[in-house]
């Protein structure tokens, strides 16, 4: 976490499927498949609110993450860190 009241907290994506942020705000999931892994939105407050990677709006389809990538859910910003 890079910011919020978890900022220097790390959470391993052990799962398959680990969901994130705050429900009425902004949920997003990120999934485990063969060739990494991908964020999805799930649902917002309001209308087209998408998470963003890297300052870009993911849409509704499913993104593939990169390493060093950095999340904005909810106001919070995660760094993706894929080792």
């Amino acid at each position: 976490m890079l910011s919020g009241q978890f900022a220097g907290r790390e959470l391993e994506l052990v799962k398959t499927l680990t969901t994130l942020g705050r429900p009425g705000v902004q949920v997003a999931a990120i999934t485990r498949r063969a060739d990494g892994f991908y964020i999805v939105h799930v649902e917002s407050g309001k209308e087209d609110d998408f998470p963003l990677v890297n300052g870009a709006v993911i849409g509704p389809q499913a993104r593939r993450l990169h390493d060093n990538d950095v999340v904005q859910l909810a106001g919070v910003k995660m760094g993706f860190f894929d080792s």
